[in-house]
């Protein structure tokens, strides 16, 4: 049996301890990763706990909500119609923004479906308010979902 110099033991230890680093990296890697996805997810019921208390609390939000459903959007007063679009601006960019995660990885496909599906029955009071989809993908797969595309 041939004896191992210490230049080769030297060598053999030093890619012991690459590949051990590298597994350990991975690992932490992972961890991060799954950190990462559950900030998001916390971060996106947050958003919901809030947008639903601020609509339970608000003095207006409810009347006009409930003022569209029976009437439509014509019976809107100019007033309500610009509170009712500035709020459901804020529900696009949230949505956006929810979205955006879902596709960078940090919240699962039912998730994404979710908010694809909430976005498409919101679709023509959001087209009759006004209100614009900036991302231009979203928009499209919206239309989609909203035509009942299965894009």
């Amino acid at each position: 049996m041939k004896k191992l110099s210490l230049g080769q033991t030297i060598t053999i230890l030093a890619n012991t301890g690459v590949i051990a680093g590298i597994a350990f990296l991975t690992i932490e890697i992972n961890q991060a990763n799954k950190l990462a996805e559950t900030q998001a997810h916390v971060f996106r019921l947050d958003q919901m706990q809030e947008a639903s208390v601020t609509t339970a609390e608000s003095e207006y939000l409810p009347e006009i909500v409930l003022k569209v459903r029976s009437e439509g959007v014509q019976s809107l007063s100019p007033s309500e119609h610009y509170r009712l679009q500035n709020w459901e601006a804020s529900v696009v960019s949230r949505m956006q923004g929810h979205y955006y995660q879902y596709q960078q990885g940090y919240l699962n496909k039912e998730t994404g479906d979710q908010i694809l599906s909430a976005a498409a029955s919101n679709f023509e009071l959001w087209n009759q308010l006004g209100v614009v989809i900036v991302d231009q993908e979203f928009r499209r797969l919206v239309e989609a979902a909203a035509s009942g595309d299965p894009d």
